[in-house]
């Protein structure tokens, strides 16, 4: 009897790959010997991505810093390891300080960033000489900032809503502070000399993906496509699926170019949105390994803000957002929830990859 058909979509170093598939003649697996390319070429280049993290910094986050850390960290790692590259990372507030739309913190990954001590001993030194004032603390520790080392993370993002500067008071829309982060990602909000991160040397082209990922525990202060969350006037709907002359997003311009709408996947992490307190509070406990401690620092969302716009991208652009629950994302399942996400963003990257590479052999 003839074996079915298997066809096998994978990346192949030099040498051959051997798989054990179902279907041979008695029933039982038959070996696939696939060889390498022909060609003797090594195989493509692995897809480049820059993420965004658009963080909730308002005070109470501070109790918030290492589950923030332990979603991005594990994001990210994922990604890594299902083959997307990711070149560079950063973080903005979801509500911008006085210094307007800027970079809190970053790394390009080819660098080699410090450890937890040497942001510790900034402080230590800051505090020695009398510094408490977080803007006069800011070119003292500027450095360890934009070239963050994971276990720098947690103590940078609680320094950071410890400060008190990201509560945006008077602020409605959810979406201002990123939008303009985007439509000037190659310029300083901040004068480096002032403690400013150079957006340029983390943000400098656009690769091939770019993702937005968003960390909202409390609720959203516009409901789309309501008036607070207009941001100059349009919807952030409109804004994030407009594209100009070259096709390319126009709320996201980077020095030398733009991308596509299908290049870039926004991510929502955020609590239920249209669900009572009760419901919620009875919904998360119930997740195994959340800690209800955080309840006072965490809620649902009266507005519905991310659940409309995150099925208008999609609508526009299929594949291009995704959800994630916060609740379950630091529950003591979080790694099966991060690998959903994960998965869903790396769909999105095989739509705008290369095509399957010489010497794939299907059967």
């Amino acid at each position: 009897m003839k074996t079915p058909v298997i066809a096998v979509l994978a990346s192949l170093a030099l040498g051959a790959c051997t798989i054990v598939a179902p279907g041979g003649q008695d029933g039982g697996t038959r070996t696939i010997i696939i060889r390498a390319r022909p060609d003797g070429l090594p195989p493509p280049k692995p897809l480049e991505a820059s993420v965004l993290y658009v963080v909730n910094l308002q005070r109470s986050s501070a109790n918030l810093a290492d589950k923030y850390a332990g979603i991005m960290l594990g994001l990210g790692g994922y990604l890594q390891s299902i083959g997307l590259q990711i070149d560079n990372f950063g973080v903005i507030a979801t509500y911008g300080d006085s210094f307007g739309p800027r970079l809190l913190l970053g790394r390009t990954q080819p660098t080699n960033p410090g450890s937890s001590v040497a942001l510790l001993a900034a402080l230590a030194a800051a505090a020695d000489a009398g510094v408490t004032d977080y803007a006069a603390l800011l070119p003292l520790i500027a450095g360890q900032l934009g070239n963050i080392s994971d276990d720098q993370l947690a103590l940078a993002l609680k320094l950071q809503a410890s400060s008190g500067r990201f509560d945006g008071d008077g602020e409605t829309s959810e979406a201002k502070n990123v939008v303009g982060f985007g439509k000037g990602i190659g310029d300083a909000a901040l004068p480096t000399e002032l403690g400013g991160i150079d957006r340029s040397a983390l943000f400098d082209h656009p690769r091939d993906l770019f993702i937005v990922v968003y960390l909202q525990p409390l609720g959203r202060r516009c409901a789309l496509p309501g008036p607070g969350c207009l941001v100059d006037g349009r919807s952030p709907t409109d804004i994030f699926t407009a594209v100009g002359p070259d096709g390319g997003l126009t709320w996201l311009q980077f020095p030398s170019g733009s991308l596509r709408p299908e290049q870039v996947v926004q991510v929502a992490i955020a609590t239920s949105e249209g669900e009572s307190l009760t419901a919620f509070q009875t919904r998360c406990g119930a997740v195994p390994g959340f800690p209800k401690n955080l309840f006072d620092v965490i809620g649902p969302s009266d507005n519905a803000y991310f659940g409309p716009l995150m099925m208008a991208l999609n609508n526009a652009h299929r594949g291009t957002a995704a959800t994630g629950d916060f609740c379950t994302l630091i529950g003591g399942k979080a790694n099966d929830a991060i690998k959903s996400l994960g998965d869903s963003v790396a769909a999105v990257a095989g739509s705008v990859g290369p095509t399957i590479p010489p010497g794939i052999t299907t059967f």
